[in-house]
């Protein structure tokens, strides 16, 4: 996974994440900058969400590559 998706059109680089914390309803991502982000997401629906994220680019990749076209 290289993207954590946080929000609907926000994501972040995981090699700019420092830590996730979670604290009263809220997830802090800690990056390496000192800056942090915030989301409601919990962990692991973070992780479950950008994974489904990368499979979908996986095949939207292999459908290019196959002669598809992008919708």
């Amino acid at each position: 996974m290289v993207f954590l998706l946080l929000e609907e059109n926000m994501m972040v680089h995981m090699g700019r994440v420092l830590a996730l914390v979670r604290f009263e309803g809220e997830t802090a991502v800690l990056l390496r900058d000192g800056s942090v982000m915030a989301t409601g997401f919990t962990p692991p629906t973070l992780a479950r969400r950008s994974a489904r994220f990368v499979e979908k680019g996986k095949a939207l990749a292999q459908s290019l590559r196959q002669g598809g076209k992008i919708l």
